[in-house]
């Protein structure tokens, strides 16, 4: 559904600045360069569901062992010895929740924390604390420990591409099946069954496999 018509209004709808990398691509040609456009964005709708695999399965692991370790309510209740910026981070995780009228269950907050939350948790900073008490089992899949710099490399990677996929930028030049398989592989760190379940549901591989 294209024609020169819809070709102009297109880029004007999406800025030349946006189309810029597209061009670039389809040799300035703009009726190419919105059919890479196009693929980009279905591209792009194919990670969701390996993403939301993987960052939900990610968090909620987290927050397991954390409650484990110091309870259920271990983001309120002062025990685990966490920096100042994820103390304000679930304090504004709080805020938004009752600005919206939302109950402060902890599975309310933790769905509110953003993704560099989690992330963070297993940064260099909590290397002698929470990850040697408690984060490390949840990479254990496999039957052996993991190295925290591995772990977080990897989901602080995965981190800012699920970012760009989520602003709408472009991913069509990227490696895109050696990140699917990151994901999967990061999946199964944590769970081997539900790495299985969202690379069978994953529809990346046929979206990759389908003419440009």
């Amino acid at each position: 559904m294209r024609n020169t018509q819809i070709n102009n209004a297109i880029a004007r709808s999406l800025s030349s600045d946006r189309l810029t990398k597209y061009l670039r691509a389809a040799g300035s040609d703009l009726d190419l360069a919105i059919g890479v456009y196009e693929r980009n964005t279905r591209l792009a709708e194919a990670f969701y569901t390996p993403l939301q695999a993987m960052e939900v399965c990610f968090r909620n692991q987290l927050d397991h062992r954390m409650a484990t370790t110091y309870g259920p309510d271990w983001m309120t209740n002062n025990h685990p010895p966490l920096s100042a910026n994820s103390m304000r981070a679930i304090s504004e995780a709080q805020t938004s929740l009752a600005q919206s009228r939302v109950a402060l269950t902890p599975g309310a907050i933790v769905a509110e924390l953003n993704f560099w939350f989690w992330v963070s948790l297993l940064g260099p900073g909590y290397d002698a604390t929470i990850w040697r008490t408690t984060c490390h089992h949840a990479f254990r899949a496999k039957g052996k420990g993991m190295a925290r710099s591995v772990v977080h490399g990897r989901f602080n990677a995965l981190r800012r591409f699920r970012n760009r996929v989520a602003h709408h930028e472009p991913i069509f030049m990227d490696n895109l099946a050696a990140r699917h398989d990151e994901i999967i592989e990061a999946i199964h760190w944590m769970c081997g069954d539900t790495a299985a379940w969202a690379a069978h549901h994953s529809r990346l591989p046929d979206v990759l496999a389908a003419s440009p």
